[in-house]
C-alpha cells in the first residue's frame, strides 16, 4: 500500500492534487496576452503603424519575452488572420441547412445562419478588422467566404431552398458583398445586434423587394 501511494505521489508535483484538471501553463497564459495585446495594437494602429514595443506594452511585458513566442511583427500579424479564416469557415461549414428541414422551419433556419456569421463580428470586433477587412490577406479571406457560402447555396438549391436557375457564385458575390457593408455600417457601430441585422437581411433575401402583388404578377413571357 505504502509503494502505491509512493508511486501516486511521485506522479503528482507539490501543490497538486491528484486528479485535478491543469488550467493554461504560464507559458500559455504569457502567448495569450501577447495575442490580445497584438489585436488591440494592430487594430489601433494598422499594421504598417503598429509596433513590437506597443504589443509589449500592452502585454506588460518585455521585447524578449515576444520574440520567445513570436519571430516577428509579421508572425503574430499572419497567426490573427489565420485565426480570422479557420474561425469564419468553421461559422460557415456549420450554417449549412441540411437536406431535411421541414417548409415552415427554412426561413427561420436561414436567418439563424445569417446570425451566426454575424454574431462572430460582433463578438470579435477588433479581431475581425484585423483579418478579415484590410487589405492583403484579408482579401484571400473574403474571396474564400465567397467560395464556401457559394457551395453551401449550390447544396441547399439541391435540397430545395433556393431556386435552381440561380448561379450560387453570383448570389454568394452579392450576398457577401452587401453583408461587407452592412456589418461596418449598422453591426460595428452598434446601430443593430446580430440578431436584428440577421432579421433585417432574412427580410431582403428571402421575401425580397417587390410587393405581393407584383411578385405573384406575369413576368416576361406571361410567367409569374
Amino acid at each position: 500500500m505504502d509503494r502505491l501511494q509512493d508511486k501516486v505521489a511521485a506522479r503528482v508535483r507539490p501543490g497538486e492534487r491528484p486528479g485535478k484538471p491543469k488550467g493554461p501553463s504560464r507559458a500559455d497564459r504569457t502567448r495569450a496576452k501577447l495575442i490580445d495585446a497584438a489585436i488591440d495594437e494592430f487594430a489601433a494602429f494598422g499594421f504598417h503603424e503598429a509596433k513590437i514595443s506597443g504589443i509589449v506594452a500592452r502585454a506588460g511585458l518585455t521585447q524578449p519575452t515576444f520574440y520567445l513566442y513570436f519571430k516577428t511583427k509579421e508572425a503574430v500579424h499572419e497567426h490573427l488572420v489565420r485565426r480570422v479564416h479557420d474561425e469564419l469557415n468553421h461559422v460557415i461549414e456549420h450554417a449549412r441547412l441540411p437536406a431535411s428541414v421541414p417548409a415552415v422551419d427554412v426561413r427561420e433556419k436561414m436567418r439563424t445562419a445569417i446570425q451566426a456569421f454575424l454574431q462572430y463580428f460582433s463578438d470579435n470586433p477588433k479581431l475581425a478588422s484585423i483579418g478579415y477587412f484590410s487589405d492583403g490577406a484579408s482579401q484571400v479571406i473574403r474571396d474564400e467566404v465567397v467560395a464556401l457560402v457559394s457551395r453551401n447555396i449550390a447544396f441547399e438549391q439541391g435540397a430545395g431552398y433556393f431556386r435552381r436557375d440561380l448561379d450560387p457564385v453570383f448570389v454568394s458575390q452579392c450576398y457577401n458583398g452587401s453583408l461587407e457593408r452592412l456589418i461596418k455600417i449598422y453591426l460595428l457601430s452598434g446601430q443593430y445586434s446580430a440578431y436584428e441585422l440577421s432579421e433585417k437581411v432574412a427580410d431582403v433575401y428571402i421575401r425580397g423587394f417587390l410587393p405581393p402583388e407584383l411578385s405573384a404578377a406575369p413576368g416576361p413571357g406571361g410567367q409569374a
